[in-house]
């Protein structure tokens, strides 16, 4: 796929792998201060895994990194592909949370904000990713406004010496 390759389009890009080692070793890490937090100071056992959270975070924040890439509808667009994406993320922890909330009678704040800690870490990473694409596809469209503008200029210039040296 041309998403995944280099900027010449011969060799398989290192740009998504880069990031998904990001979003997995942050997340591996907050996941760590998480646990330590919550053995500190917090007395009870969570109803939810810690763990459950974070991998469900990373998998759907390298599902949407992965889908932001794909030049779906042109590159153009992945504003709008980050906003649809953020909405089915959102769609998908109403799916993963709710199963477990209905059969619990109440729910602690502890595991409310232990989840949307997760989800805050995650949409972070993508942010950070979307702002990396259109830096990248900003840079993509001034090099070729520069070369639009610059390769007649330098053939006029050819045309203005072979001239000269004639006469």
């Amino acid at each position: 796929m041309k998403a995944f390759k280099n900027k010449e389009g011969s060799k398989p890009s290192l740009f998504y792998l880069k990031q998904i080692l990001r979003i997995l070793f942050c997340m591996g890490v907050f996941l760590l201060l998480h646990l330590y937090v919550v053995e500190v100071y917090y007395n009870g056992l969570l109803f939810f895994s810690l763990e459950s959270f974070y991998i469900f975070h990373s998998l759907c924040a390298i599902g949407v990194c992965g889908l932001l890439l794909l030049p779906i509808g042109g590159n153009m667009y992945i504003g709008y592909r980050f906003i649809v994406l953020t909405f089915l993320q959102m769609l998908a922890c109403l799916a993963f949370l709710l199963p477990p909330l209905l059969s619990q009678s109440k729910v602690g704040e502890w595991e409310i904000l232990s989840f949307m800690f997760a989800f805050f870490v995650a949409l972070f990473w993508e942010v950070y990713f979307a702002i990396l694409l259109l830096r990248r596809e900003e840079k993509k469209k001034k090099i070729s406004i520069i070369k639009k503008v610059f390769i007649p200029l330098q053939s006029d210039l050819k045309f203005v010496n072979l001239h000269f040296r004639k006469a």
